[in-house]
């Protein structure tokens, strides 16, 4: 955790890795004692688990050492056709396989938990590569948020047949780019529908790993994707320690974050907000702030010279390259930031409304 100061008061800043899988899921491995001490070595503040329709995780947990990391337990579900892939927490059990998307996404509502649709639009620009594992189900809408940024689906997706499938995997960070088009304009649609859903970005880590005969490798292996893409949280007051899991899905579901490549830079000095010079009040992602509160602007400051867009109701309404911008906010609607290094994407932020 570090503490930022944004516009004269104190913030809260945790970063997490979500979307985790153990040697409890058929394609994991890495026990979670390994993770966790991963988590700590690449100073990361929070974990989430999500096996493959698996809880079993949980016995690990009394092993656990003494550490600072906080360790969400969930379940990555998917349907009998092995599409809608749905990341679940705060349920007690697995729920069925017979289960369709419409269903357990109604089901992990109904009993107060919380749910992120998975990989929404992968795409494979080789038909020779691996499946694509879509969400389908978008008649529903009692989920909770969306992954907009896997890292895994986006590697998968740039490996072409036969002349860069080495380069891929020797130097994986570099088909890293940025959240596809697709799901960036289906994340502005449903908050542009007054749904509300927040975005988080996900490793998808599995540490995959290959013998032949005493020789063992691991490929894409968690110490490396950790740091990759994370979800930061801000906060206004600490989570609290004996409430950490509830205090951390609360924020992911409120959309009070956003979503980094640790590749690029450490956005140590990032913070963005709106605020009233008037009455000095602010909106952080994911909160709102009246249009009535009168001279509202949207701040952005980094520690590096960037190229900064601002998008409005999906929208882009500015474009600039600079470490710092104030842009004078005069209509209703969300307000997110997207930030490039290059041609790369590196940060981008929850939804902030004017209402």
């Amino acid at each position: 955790m570090i503490k930022k100061s944004v516009f004269g008061k104190e913030i809260f800043e945790y970063t997490g890795v979500i979307h985790v899988h153990t040697e409890h899921s058929f394609d994991g491995h890495g026990s979670l004692v390994n993770i966790v001490k991963t988590a700590e070595k690449l100073n990361v503040d929070f974990v989430c688990i999500t096996d493959h329709r698996s809880l079993e995780v949980r016995n690990d947990l009394s092993a656990l050492p003494q550490s600072n990391i906080h360790v969400l337990i969930g379940y990555e579900m998917n349907d009998v056709a092995k599409n809608n892939h749905y990341l679940i927490f705060n349920v007690d059990k697995v729920f069925p396989l017979s289960m369709s998307a419409e269903e357990y996404v109604e089901k992990t509502s109904k009993v107060g938990g919380t749910g992120f649709i998975a990989h929404p639009f992968e795409k494979r620009r080789s038909k020779r590569t691996l499946r694509t594992y879509n969400w389908t189900s978008w008649n529903v809408d009692e989920f909770d948020g969306i992954e907009i940024w896997n890292y895994i689906s986006e590697w998968t997706d740039r490996l072409r047949i036969p002349w860069n499938v080495l380069p891929k995997i020797l130097f994986p960070n570099t088909s890293i780019k940025r959240p596809g088009k697709k799901v960036l304009k289906k994340w502005d649609e449903l908050n542009c529908n007054g749904l509300k859903k927040p975005g988080i970005g996900s490793v998808d880590s599995h540490e995959n790993r290959y013998s032949v005969g005493p020789i063992s490798i691991s490929f894409l292996p968690h110490r490396k994707l950790f740091g990759t893409i994370r979800t930061n949280i801000q906060t206004r007051q600490p989570i609290s320690t004996e409430n950490a899991t509830r205090e951390i899905l609360a924020y992911l579901k409120n959309g009070n974050s956003y979503i980094v490549n640790y590749t690029h830079a450490d956005p140590y000095m990032f913070y963005c907000g709106i605020e009233s010079k008037s009455s000095e009040k602010f909106a952080l992602p994911g909160e709102e702030i009246s249009l009535e509160e009168k001279d509202l602007y949207l701040f952005i400051y980094l520690q590096q010279d960037c190229h900064i867009k601002i998008i409005h109701n999906g929208n882009l309404v500015h474009t600039e390259y600079m470490n710092k911008v104030s842009y004078p906010i005069t209509e209703k609607g969300f307000y997110r930031i997207e930030v490039f290094i290059g041609l790369k994407g590196w940060l981008f932020t929850n939804p902030m409304y004017v209402v």
